[in-house]
């Protein structure tokens, strides 16, 4: 009986390991998040940086920063505001290989700083508590269809007597002195809160990638040892068919898609993978890569 209990438990774990293995990184974007505290810092810039630190941190995701979206966005001539729209998210995608794209703004970013007193049994004698509070609305851009899929607002406060602030000069999101302000505190406690429903949001959400290059039987994938990419992992291709736009919204409401195959990792790059056709045929660039649910 109990080497059955003991086979049995290493069984789970061997499953356990391989199944925490076998997850994947999904690719999102960050996109500077706008400025609507009206704070005289540039939070704008310093919270979209420290959010996309947290977000590569939590292991989950491999993450393009802002600079990289806005170089695309400005190469392609993609907006004017250098702001991510629900119209340009899925150009944008298409460029960076990204199934989503991480936008929003700082709503609240301020310091309050309140007197208590003791009363006159103290000899009227006080303190001052100082309390800062972060704000920040976030959503969620699924770069094929361009809808929003997920919205989410987060506020962190710390409040202390005495507590340390920011002084000019000192940059968001930069070192230790950042890290021991109150409006320090009060972001990180925002921010983990919305990388925690970020992953929660997609944890459910099919990994998708494309097709780089296909030569014959060998197929090459966008996605390596940054994504998750294990030699003997199987991938279902997808053709897909023409993009149905929304005569209305002009938002793409995506398009139809054909299996058209399987291949399986034979070689892992650290950006690429190097596939080998097992099933089917046919791919082009381009075509859509899925995890297959049957491995």
């Amino acid at each position: 009986m109990r080497k059955l209990v003991l086979a049995t438990l290493v069984l789970v774990l061997v499953l356990a390991v391989g199944a925490s293995a076998m997850e994947m990184r999904k690719r999102i974007a960050i996109s500077e998040l706008e400025d609507k505290a009206g704070s005289s810092y540039n939070v704008g810039t310093g919270l979209s940086d420290v959010l996309a630190t947290a977000l590569v941190n939590c292991g989950k995701f491999q993450v393009f920063e802002r600079e990289q979206l806005a170089a695309v966005m400005k190469e392609q001539a993609l907006g004017t505001t250098g702001l991510v729209t629900p119209q340009t998210a899925p150009e944008i995608g298409k460029l960076l290989g990204v199934q989503a794209i991480v936008y929003g703004a700082v709503t609240e970013f301020s310091t309050q700083k309140d007197e208590v007193g003791l009363g006159t049994f103290m000899g009227g004698m006080g303190f001052s508590r100082v309390t800062a509070r972060v704000g920040l609305n976030i959503r969620l851009i699924d770069t094929v269809t361009g809808e929003i899929i997920f919205s989410h607002e987060a506020t962190g406060e710390e409040s202390e007597a005495g507590g340390v602030l920011m002084v000019p000069g000192m940059i968001i999101g930069k070192g230790s002195e950042w890290d021991n302000t109150l409006e320090g505190k009060a972001a990180r406690k925002a921010i983990d809160e919305i990388v925690n429903a970020i992953i929660a949001k997609l944890k459910n959400v099919p990994w998708t990638g494309a097709v780089v290059k296909a030569d014959g039987d060998k197929v090459y994938i966008n996605a390596g040892v940054d994504s998750g990419i294990e030699l003997g992992m199987e991938f279902r291709i997808f053709a897909k068919g023409e993009e149905l736009i929304d005569p209305v919204t002009g938002i793409s409401l995506g398009a139809e898609e054909t299996l058209i195959g399987t291949v399986q990792v034979m070689d892992v790059k650290e950006k690429y993978a190097i596939c080998r056709s097992v099933a089917g045929g046919g791919f082009s660039d381009g075509d859509i890569v899925r995890e297959n649910p049957f491995r």
